[in-house]
């Protein structure tokens, strides 16, 4: 049996790190990676309370592959430089994503744009209403629908930051990790989950949670434009968390979008996403 997880993998060596600053004052935690000559600019936007660790591997073979890299972690994370008054919501984080997206001058140049979860929904939802048009678009487990079950969530209106940090999180992870993990076939993703709701800063966890719950992609979805963003939806059969039943619904009613399965979580996240990119580049 692994040694269980403790804390996230340190930052990959290569890439350097600081924070941009949101219209509000928030700042964001962003790695990257500008290497002379680029093959590509990859922007990784990575899902709810998504650790390195889930994205390590990618981080490190964008690197030795010569890519150019922007990572940038959404607000409701830890890693967040938040005021107690800043928003953590739906709409303050759709907005986030267009402002990094202009921030960093990816507007109007070619780039991969790549999300995870509910980085893929926040995508989503940006194309649908024609605040960003990335040119490729990687889109891994996005779910039509947000819906954490009823008890977690009445469960969470009582929680507070000292009974999450003392007992809560073993009940949540009873709950989320039992029901929407397989621990058999991919234990890789049961622990990098477990070790995310270790981390969490749990007061902006619950307030984006709230947020986004009953979330839908249905009506945003023939709204994107398929000739100015080209959409991948990256399944993984074998995911209890992200069902490919919704990835394949999303890519039937994107305009020109395609469908890729990759059985699992960890793989979504690991070589034969690299490979993919690679493909869609040359």
């Amino acid at each position: 049996m692994k040694e269980e997880l403790t804390e996230d993998v340190d930052i990959p060596k290569s890439y350097s790190i600081d924070y941009i600053t949101m219209s509000d004052g928030g700042q964001l935690r962003r790695l990257y990676f500008h290497p002379e000559n680029p093959v590509g600019t990859v922007l990784l936007y990575p899902g709810m309370n998504t650790l390195v660790l889930s994205w390590e591997k990618v981080l490190k073979l964008l690197c030795e592959l010569n890519y150019k890299v922007e990572y940038v972690e959404s607000r409701e994370k830890y890693t967040a430089i938040l005021d107690k008054r800043d928003k953590v919501t739906k709409e303050r984080m759709l907005l986030d994503n267009k402002e990094t997206i202009e921030i960093l001058k990816l507007k109007d140049t070619e780039y991969i744009a790549i999300g995870s979860s509910l980085g893929s929904s926040t995508l989503i939802h940006n194309m649908a209403n024609k605040s960003i048009a990335p040119p490729n678009v990687i889109l891994v487990g996005p779910s039509l629908e947000f819906k954490l079950p009823q008890k977690l969530m009445i469960i969470l209106y009582f929680f507070n930051d000292f009974i999450y940090n003392n007992f809560g999180k073993k009940i949540i992870k009873k709950i989320l990790l039992g029901k929407y993990t397989n621990k058999e076939k991919d234990p890789h993703q049961y622990r990098k989950y477990s070790l995310a709701l270790d981390l969490a800063n749990f007061g902006r966890l619950k307030k984006s949670i709230r947020s986004w719950q009953h979330n839908r992609l249905h009506e945003d979805l023939p709204l994107i434009d398929g000739s100015k963003s080209k959409c991948y939806l990256i399944g993984a059969s074998e995911d209890k968390l992200h069902p490919d039943t919704d990835t394949i619904f999303i890519a039937e009613n994107i305009a020109n979008a395609e469908y890729i399965d990759l059985k699992t979580n960890t793989a979504a996240h690991d070589t034969p996403l690299i490979e993919f990119i690679q493909k869609i580049t040359k």
